[in-house]
């Protein structure tokens, strides 16, 4: 497994536990953001670490920090901070920019769809 999908790994393991010991939220979020989904997403994840493309777990993994953001599980600050984390403890010599860009706030970013001419 290469050094991305590791820290993607790392950080899933992360969001694992902190999705199993949050405080129940309220039932207003669409399903897809609810705690369990997420969960099941985490599951995927890790699942599938060996055969999806950097990008597609790059989303994923995003999607469920947004998600525990919505249910005020982590903050902004908490997920950069877990990812200099993950990058430090797996050895990541250089910052990813495609974990990066979606933390910046000030900065805007284009998604690679694919198959687009």
């Amino acid at each position: 497994m290469d050094q991305g999908n590791l820290l993607i790994v790392a950080m899933v393991e992360k969001c694992r536990e902190l999705i199993a010991h949050a405080p129940q939220t309220t039932a207003d979020l669409p399903p897809a953001l609810r705690p369990k989904h997420l969960l099941w997403m985490c599951d995927k994840i890790e699942e599938q670490a060996e055969s999806w493309p950097a990008t597609r777990m790059h989303r994923w993994i995003g999607f469920v920090q947004g998600g525990m953001i919505a249910n005020h599980i982590l903050r902004l600050d908490e997920v950069k901070t877990m990812f200099d984390v993950a990058k430090n403890s797996f050895g990541a010599r250089n910052d990813d920019q495609d974990l990066l860009d979606h933390l910046d706030a000030e900065t805007a970013f284009e998604m690679e769809i694919g198959g687009q001419g």
